[in-house]
């Protein structure tokens, strides 16, 4: 028995729909079965009009088409017109939705930072991970697929200490845990070194935060394939920066 179902739903006046389908029962996928745009009929002479069937649901056109097999009743299809590009920002919208916000780890801790000494910053590595979701439409000449998928590139930290700092701190990857054995002075590609006390401020504090930049690419069946605009998940930390003084006497 031949089966086609399509499975769509909007989101944000986008379309994500999907066709399950058995051995052959793809829109042009059965020799037997001929696929044509549905014209709109005057019900009174039983004569086609000469205009094909449309209707608009939000953003998105769909086109009526009939699918008429040998031995078998015309059956009936709306089918979306949209691009590859349009599929593959259906699709994002779903991956924006997986991609998870960042939190932080730091070394020393967010409140017990020093000055002049290296703060470590990273993520856990299970976070690093890439987020795909493949949206799919039916065409007369089969299903279309589109994976669109957000890949983490650059972890990036604001220190929060504006003028008197360096600038923003950013780095390959999902940084490195710092341990005990490691120290205070071995260097780590993802480290900020502060100069000044957060005492500065009147809250005693730096509002600083954490990015994850992700990167959001997609490919068709078909073998078209494109770019969507960066993503930056982020959360917020209170930096505490002390300055340690010393008294030397001889």
């Amino acid at each position: 028995m031949l089966l086609l179902r399509l499975q769509a739903r909007l989101r944000d006046k986008t379309i994500i729909a999907g066709v399950i389908v058995q051995q052959n029962d793809a829109p042009g996928g059965s020799d037997a079965c001929q696929w044509s745009p549905s014209l709109a009929r005057d019900s009174g002479q039983g004569q086609d009009a000469g205009d094909e069937v449309t209707k608009q649901v939000g953003s998105v056109s769909f086109r009526l088409y009939d699918r008429v097999c040998e031995g078998k009743a015309t059956t009936y299809y709306w089918i979306p017109e949209i691009s590859t590009e349009q599929i593959a920002r259906s699709a994002a919208s779903v991956v924006y939705d997986l991609i998870p916000a960042p939190f932080g780890e730091f070394a020393p801790p967010a409140r017990q930072g020093l000055i002049n000494i290296g703060t470590w910053f990273w993520v856990e590595p299970t976070v690093w991970q890439p987020k795909s979701v493949t949206a799919w439409v039916p065409t007369p000449e089969g299903p279309v697929s589109v994976t669109t998928t957000a890949t983490p590139t650059k972890l990036v930290f604001h220190p929060g200490d504006g003028f008197r700092g360096t600038g923003d701190k950013d780095c390959v990857g999902p940084g490195s845990r710092w341990t005990e054995i490691i120290g205070d002075h071995l260097p780590s590609p993802c480290m900020y070194t502060y100069r000044h006390s957060s005492a500065v401020n009147s809250s005693g504090l730096f509002s600083a935060s954490l990015s994850i930049i992700w990167r959001v690419a997609w490919r068709s069946s078909t073998g078209a394939s494109g770019t969507l605009p960066n993503v930056s998940t982020g959360s917020s930390h209170q930096m505490n920066i002390r300055e340690f003084q010393a008294l030397v006497t001889s």
